[in-house]
């Protein structure tokens, strides 16, 4: 999503666009690919000098709550998060192992594998997440 789309979401639920927030939405904005929050609030402080690693995880949690950032999983166990395209709809995401860029595709096709657990083993499935990790064309 482009920085004015990222603004005025904040805005419609009605919180404030403080300057912290806004360095972070501007990183996630530039970038086509996953990034720790250490490295949002390194990149942030360029823009905005006073900005704390502890504002960065709390506007990440708003963001996610939002629609507006997904959790991406690493190999290490640490989470990064992806600015998202498009908050509406249901969405997953390709990921390069090497480069960390991120695509999203909303087609995954799942229903029929979902009914299929539900069925085998009474969960009641709310909510699915689909990570594909492998190696974009740049990194082939």
């Amino acid at each position: 999503m482009k920085i004015a789309e990222l603004e005025q979401r904040l805005r419609e639920q009605g919180l404030k666009l403080t300057r912290p927030r806004q360095a972070v939405l501007e990183v996630l904005s530039r970038s086509g690919s996953r990034l720790s929050p250490a490295e949002i609030h390194r990149q942030g402080r360029r823009s905005y000098r006073r900005l704390g690693l502890v504002t960065v995880y709390r506007t990440l949690a708003l963001l996610e709550e939002m629609g507006l950032v997904q959790r991406v999983h690493t190999e290490t166990g640490c989470h990064s998060f992806a600015g998202v395209r498009s908050p509406e709809g249901h969405h997953h995401q390709l990921i390069c192992k090497d480069c960390g860029r991120v695509e999203e595709f909303s087609d995954c096709a799942s229903e029929q594998l979902l009914a299929k657990l539900q069925k085998e083993t009474g969960f009641a499935v709310e909510d699915h997440r689909l990570e594909v990790i492998g190696c974009c064309p740049k990194c082939q």
